[in-house]
């Protein structure tokens, strides 16, 4: 960052090109602090494709930053709430996104520091925000190993599914119970990888719970 980073208006941000992609279920990137800059005035986030790249994210709605000067999480808001620990040069902070459960965790050197945000919508991109002199990050999208093992954390949360799936009492004629295991399978299929017949089944599913409540 080589702005006179002075105030909040000097903050700026850069959005990936493309949106994250909800079919892949879990999503998961990274950032290497190079270095913290004279305050550390940093943002890990994501943000919809409307929202003001000359801000930090979090700070306005449609975004969500984990910021490294006092720790603090932000959702579409100025104002934080205490998350995790700051992060300064040579952290490594991952952002990690489960469109499953609409939700966002961060990871601090390879560990889960816990949920951080719900109701995560569908078009949403990576973001990484600056705001004073000499800060520096370098982000990696998978080219390289992550600090955080994301592998593990996809094969617990298959293991979790599958455990679901089987636990799972469905009541005969019970609409709501119906919807519940479809909700399941679509999990299952896309944790798997079968994000195309996920995508199928759900259309299929729609068709005949409105046939259903017609009958």
């Amino acid at each position: 960052f080589s702005g006179p980073g002075k105030s909040h208006k000097d903050a700026a941000s850069v959005r990936s090109d493309y949106p994250i992609p909800p079919l892949t279920g879990i999503y998961y990137y990274e950032v290497k602090i190079l270095s913290k800059g004279r305050d550390g005035y940093m943002g890990i986030g994501l943000s919809t494709s409307d929202v003001n790249l000359n801000r930090l994210p979090g700070w306005d709605k449609g975004s969500y930053g984990y910021h490294g000067d006092d720790g603090h999480s932000f959702c579409s808001s100025g104002s934080g709430i205490v998350y995790g620990p700051t992060f300064t040069t040579g952290d490594y902070v991952g952002c990690c996104v489960n469109f499953l459960e609409n939700s966002c965790f961060y990871t601090r050197n390879g560990y889960n520091i816990g949920t951080s945000f719900r109701d995560i919508p569908a078009d949403i991109y990576p973001t990484v925000g600056l705001q004073t002199p000499h800060e520096a990050i370098e982000a990696n999208f998978g080219l390289s190993p992550f600090k955080f093992d994301i592998e593990k954390y996809m094969d617990e949360y298959r293991e979790k599914t599958r455990r679901a799936i089987f636990e799972c009492v469905v009541k005969e004629n019970e609409l709501l119970h119906q919807t519940q295991l479809r909700r399941i399978v679509s999990t299952y299929l896309v944790h798997y990888g079968y994000c195309a017949t996920a995508e199928q089944f759900n259309k299929n599913a729609e068709s005949v719970y409105a046939d259903e409540l017609n009958s």
